[in-house]
């Protein structure tokens, strides 16, 4: 293939099953490791492997693939051209105390081939929806922090650095 599709249509997107758990634990170390590279501190980004995110997977395998009711409000999707992975969205409750929503995006992870696309707009489309809620997002990550304004999201001046990767992230509220 030569480029990604130029319609959002061109993938699959659903709940994930059990047979996602290698691809998408293999996907989102491909994710991180190019996304994060340069904003993350070098030994985390070169310490990322599909065992490090295998249990991730296995948990929201088994989550979404028993009769278990997610009814706290969380949301995941994943999407997929053909067979091959492409990308991720998980959401649901706020997990901050002082969440200024009482929703979140905790996950949006598309490969970069595949950015552009309109698969990620799908993916938030179809997991979050409307209406008020936030997230965090590495500062430096200038695309990622122009998709989320394009969707109402807006920077509140609010920072966080993680002690473990060396991350910058900044917040992003969306009020309506």
């Amino acid at each position: 293939m030569s480029g990604p599709p130029t319609d959002a249509t061109a993938y699959l997107v659903r709940e994930p099953a059990p047979e996602d758990v290698e691809g998408f634990a293999r996907l989102h170390v491909r994710v991180w490791r190019e996304t994060y590279r340069g904003l993350m501190a070098d030994e985390v980004v070169e310490g990322l492997s599909v065992e490090t995110f295998r249990p991730i997977w296995y948990s929201i395998a088994r989550a979404y693939s028993t009769d278990a009711v997610l009814d706290d409000g969380r949301a995941m999707r994943v999407a997929l051209l053909g067979e091959e992975p492409v990308g991720f969205v998980m959401v649901g409750p706020a997990r901050d105390e002082d969440a200024p929503t009482p929703r979140q995006v905790w996950s949006l992870n598309v490969a970069p081939e595949h950015q552009g696309s309109g698969v990620a707009q799908r993916l938030l489309d179809e997991a979050f929806g409307d209406g008020p809620g936030y997230l965090w997002v590495a500062r430096g990550n200038a695309r990622a922090i122009r998709f989320y304004e394009r969707n109402g999201f807006a920077l509140d001046g609010t920072e966080s650095q993680d002690q473990h990767d060396g991350v910058t992230e900044l917040r992003m509220v969306r009020q309506t």
